[in-house]
């Protein structure tokens, strides 16, 4: 009867635990979409703008003439139309991460309707345990019931650290996949410095456009992992010290981006995310210190509590 009531309790607890989880995701993904939709107006009325410009300098008017006299309209296109680009990928990166977030916002409240009622069934359970305390016929005592509780609660923590690892390592896994294009960019960029031809250009932009799609999906990784670290941090008061994964794609999506068909810009590009995946590497790292902790807390609170039913 013990053991089958423990278990239910811990059951009661998970379901309490993750419908609190659940409420502070949904809670942080509202408040992100809403920045994300802010983005996107802002970014389509700038897109807007700069298409403007470039349709302008390729029209024949006396500004047209007058950078075609001085030697400059080609330079001048140029940045036009590489601020078109950037405007166009930062655009296309918050378009996206909206849709994320839709999909992820589904998610948890789907997930939220099936411990609605957590609260209600850990207190119920409660109740029968203090009954079988007070009774005389039980083996249930005072202190295996603080043993118990106590129990469950860290076998609900270190649930909390096996998610946030799994996030962590799919974030991990998805930045080692963008650094592998950004690598084989820099690899064809090497060859494009030496005279590679239209063939080797057009292989680079290529790995570079495969390289955007990597770090979008990098990022919104990075995005689910800082919220299991966040978690974390607000249920156990442990600062992690994680700064911020969101900014992450940002470095590639503005500014730099502009500028990455300049091997250099390709090498910086690269960096970041090397620099990114050793701090993810250094949480992970710490992530599993505080749960052997854990762990080694709860077999000793196994073992007590059982030394104290046999005795009992």
């Amino acid at each position: 009867m013990f053991t089958e009531l423990n278990e239910r309790l811990f059951e009661a607890k998970e379901k309490k635990r993750k419908k609190a989880k659940y409420e502070e995701h949904i809670a942080r993904s509202e408040a992100y979409l809403e920045e994300e939709q802010q983005k996107v107006n802002q970014f389509y009325v700038q897109l807007q703008k700069e298409k403007k410009d470039v349709s302008r300098l390729e029209r024949i008017s006396l500004t047209n003439i007058f950078f075609t006299i001085m030697g400059k309209k080609l330079e001048k296109l140029d940045q036009e139309k590489q601020e078109v680009i950037a405007a166009e990928l930062k655009y296309k990166e918050a378009v996206e991460t909206i849709e994320d977030l839709k999909k992820e916002l589904v998610e948890w409240r789907a997930k939220l309707q099936l411990v609605g009622n957590a609260e209600v069934e850990y207190k119920k359970l409660l109740d029968e345990k203090e009954r079988l305390i007070h009774d005389k016929h039980s083996l249930l005592s005072r202190e295996l019931y603080v043993l118990s509780d106590e129990e469950t609660s860290i076998r609900s923590s270190l649930k909390e650290y096996e998610e946030a690892n799994k996030a962590g390592l799919s974030a991990l896994s998805a930045l080692q996949r963008a650094i592998h294009s950004l690598d084989k960019a820099k690899g064809w960029s090497t060859w494009d410095m030496f005279g590679g031809g239209m063939i080797t250009t057009a292989i680079k932009h290529s790995h570079l456009d495969d390289a955007r799609k990597r770090i979008h999906y990098a990022q919104n990784q990075l995005r689910l992992f800082q919220e299991e670290l966040l978690d974390i941090e607000n249920h156990f008061h442990i600062n992690m010290e994680i700064g911020n994964f969101l900014t992450f794609a940002d470095y590639f999506f503005d500014g730099i981006v502009v500028d990455w068909l300049v091997h250099g810009k390709i090498n910086d590009s690269l960096n970041q995310a090397e620099e990114t995946t050793a701090k993810v590497r250094e949480i992970l790292s710490i992530l599993e210190e505080h749960k052997n902790l854990l762990t080694d807390n709860y077999n000793q609170i196994v073992k007590k509590r059982r030394e104290t039913l046999e005795s009992a």
